[in-house]
């Protein structure tokens, strides 16, 4: 579509150029339809709420006093669709004025302890860790307390959320003063 004198008409300079844009927009388009989930993948997890899994442990009212219990209970985890159920155990000391939970796993490598009433104390078989009934460091490795579930007390039963919480450094110290000789 040449004139004689080797120009291009009009017609086919418009065919061209919305070929051309055609061909762009459908680019877009595609450029779009992969772009948009990438982009939703990686920021989902900020829009995403966080539900925080409480954990019914039972009536406060059955737990010993200052003695520590052994608890077991189911937790549900979720994997994409799937949703299976697995047994998890927690240490409740029940005092006067509180309830405290402790995460099953020693703080030195992760190995589970165990109550033994003959001495009133936790022990770790893997490392020798011992701890006394406030979660403090008597001997071995652990280098600092037992670690802590978050609890609540309603309507007189007890609630733990699971994500253990390190002793804060009030924690440690007060361990630690309590392992001083007295002068």
């Amino acid at each position: 579509m040449q004139d004689n004198n080797g120009a291009h008409t009009e017609e086919a300079s418009t065919r061209r150029r919305f070929f051309a844009r055609l061909f762009w927009s459908a680019m877009g388009l595609v450029g779009l339809g992969i772009g948009v989930p990438v982009i939703g993948y990686f920021l989902s997890p900020v829009f995403r709420r966080q539900r925080k899994s409480e954990v019914d442990l039972g009536e406060v009212g059955s737990l010993a006093l200052e003695t520590p219990q052994r608890v077991e209970f189911a937790i549900r985890q979720r994997d994409g669709w799937i949703t299976r159920t697995a047994r998890a155990i927690a240490w409740v000391v029940r005092r006067k004025d509180q309830v405290v939970v402790f995460d099953p796993h020693c703080t030195h490598l992760g190995c589970p302890y165990h109550w033994d009433k003959q001495s009133g104390r936790f022990f770790c078989p893997c490392h020798g860790g011992v701890f006394d009934v406030e979660g403090c460091v008597l001997a071995g490795p652990p280098p600092r307390p037992l670690d802590v579930y978050p609890s609540t007390v309603r309507n007189g039963r007890l609630y733990v959320t699971l994500s253990p919480l390190r002793q804060t450094e009030a924690e440690v110290r007060r361990c630690v003063q309590r392992r001083a000789p007295q002068a």
